[in-house]
C-alpha cells in the first residue's frame, strides 16, 4: 500500500510537471503559427476571416507532434528535482524499485500514448481535411476579399495590383485607390476616390469606382490616354476553378491500410503510429538519463535529454522521407530508428544499473554519471 502510494505521489509530479511544460510549448507554438497565418493573410493568398481557424488547427497540430518531447522534458524534470533532493535514494531505501518507479512514469505515459494515437489516427487528418478545404475556399475566392487599406495586394491572377490608403469612415468602401493592370501588352493605371464592392455577375468579382481616371498605354513609349469618370464599374477576375485538393496526411487510416504496400502510404501510417511508440521509448530513456550525482542540479541533464530527442526526432523524419521515396524496404519502415533508441536505453540501463538484479543488502544505486 505505502509503494503504491508512492507510485501516485510520484505519478502526480509528473502529470503536473509535463503539463506545465506543453502550455509553454502551446504558447511557443501559436505564436509561431499565428505569425505564419498573419504572412499569409498580409500576401492576400488568405483571407483574413480564415485566421482564427487555421492557427487552431495548426496549433493543434503542434502540440500533438511535440507532446512527446512535452512529456519527456517534464520527466527530465520530475526526476532530475527528486534526484538532486535525494527523493529517489529515499524512496528506493524504502524498497521502491526501479520497476516501480517505471509503473509510476507509464501511468502517465500509457494513457498519453493511447491518446495520442487516437488523436493521430482520427483528428488530425480531419484538421489536415479542414485546412484543405479552407486553402481551396481561398483560392476560389475573389482578390476583393484581400484588399486590405494601407497594403499593396498582387492578384492571384492576371498582371493586376491593388492599393487603398485607408476605409471610409461607414467601413463599406475604400478610399484613395490605386489599381494597375497589364492587358495585352498594355498598361492600365486606375486610380479613384472611392471603390465600393460588388459581387456583380455571378463568377466575377467587381469594384465600383467613384471619381477618378485611368491612364491607358504601353510602358517606355509617350503615348498615353487618359480617361476621366465618375463612375466605373471595373471587374475583377476571377481564378479558375481548381481540383479539390486532398493531402496524403488527410485521408483517413483506414483509407491508407487498403493502400499499405505504397511506400508513401506506407510512410505515412507508419509516422501516425510513430508519435505514440516515441512517447514509450522516450519514457523508457527518461529514468537512466536522469540518474545523475544528487548534487548536479535539476537542470544537468536537460541538454543531454533535448540532444536524444533531437537525434529520435531526426532520425524519425530522416526515416519517413526514405521509406517515402522507396530507399527503405517497406518491411524495415521506421523500426530501425525506435530500435536505435531502445539500444541507447539498454546500454544507459545497464549502466545505470536498472537492470542489474540488486545484491540482498545492497543500498541502491549511486547514480553516477554516464
Amino acid at each position: 500500500m505505502i509503494l503504491r502510494r508512492a507510485e501516485r505521489f510520484v505519478a502526480r509530479e509528473l502529470l503536473l510537471t509535463q503539463a506545465a511544460v506543453t502550455v509553454v510549448l502551446l504558447l511557443v507554438i501559436v505564436g509561431g503559427v499565428l505569425a505564419r497565418v498573419l504572412q499569409d493573410v498580409a500576401e492576400g493568398s488568405v483571407p483574413a476571416d480564415f485566421l482564427p481557424a487555421l492557427v487552431g488547427f495548426g496549433a493543434f497540430k503542434g502540440i500533438v507532434y511535440l507532446w512527446p518531447v512535452a512529456l519527456f522534458l517534464g520527466f527530465m524534470l520530475v526526476l532530475g528535482r527528486m534526484q538532486r533532493d535525494s527523493e529517489l535514494i529515499a524512496l528506493q531505501s524504502g524498497g521502491m524499485s526501479f520497476a516501480a518507479l517505471y509503473r509510476a512514469l507509464f501511468l502517465v505515459a500509457g494513457p498519453a500514448a493511447i491518446l495520442l494515437a487516437a488523436l493521430m489516427n482520427t483528428v488530425v487528418p480531419w484538421t489536415e481535411g479542414e485546412v484543405d478545404r479552407m486553402r481551396d475556399l481561398a483560392d476560389q475566392r475573389s482578390d476583393l476579399v484581400g484588399i486590405a487599406p494601407g497594403q499593396f495586394l498582387e492578384s492571384r491572377v492576371g498582371d493586376q495590383v491593388f492599393f487603398a490608403e485607408r476605409l471610409s469612415d461607414d467601413r463599406e468602401a475604400l478610399e484613395e485607390v490605386f489599381i494597375y493592370r497589364e492587358v495585352d501588352g498594355e498598361a492600365q493605371v486606375t486610380v479613384a476616390a472611392r471603390a465600393i464592392p460588388d459581387p456583380g455577375a455571378e463568377g466575377s468579382g467587381f469594384l465600383v469606382l467613384e471619381d477618378g481616371y485611368r491612364y491607358l498605354g504601353t510602358p517606355g513609349s509617350g503615348a498615353f490616354r487618359m480617361l476621366e469618370f465618375e463612375r466605373l464599374r471595373a471587374q475583377i477576375t476571377e481564378p479558375d476553378p481548381a481540383a479539390e485538393r486532398r493531402s496524403l496526411e488527410a485521408h483517413s487510416t483506414p483509407e491508407l491500410w487498403v493502400e499499405r504496400d505504397d511506400h508513401e502510404v506506407r510512410a505515412e501510417l507508419e509516422w501516425r503510429f510513430a508519435m505514440p511508440l516515441s512517447i514509450v521509448v522516450l519514457t523508457l530513456i527518461a529514468l537512466p538519463l536522469s540518474l545523475v550525482p544528487p548534487r548536479s542540479g535539476r537542470y544537468a541533464r536537460i541538454p543531454a535529454a533535448i540532444g536524444v530527442y533531437v537525434l529520435y526526432a531526426n532520425f524519425l523524419i530522416l526515416g519517413q522521407g526514405q521509406l517515402a521515396d522507396g530507399q527503405v524496404p517497406v518491411a524495415v519502415g521506421l523500426w530501425w530508428a525506435h530500435g536505435a533508441m531502445l539500444a541507447l536505453w539498454l546500454l544507459l540501463a545497464w549502466r545505470k544499473g536498472l537492470l542489474r538484479r540488486p545484491r540482498r543488502g545492497a543500498g541502491p544505486p549511486a547514480g553516477e554519471p554516464a
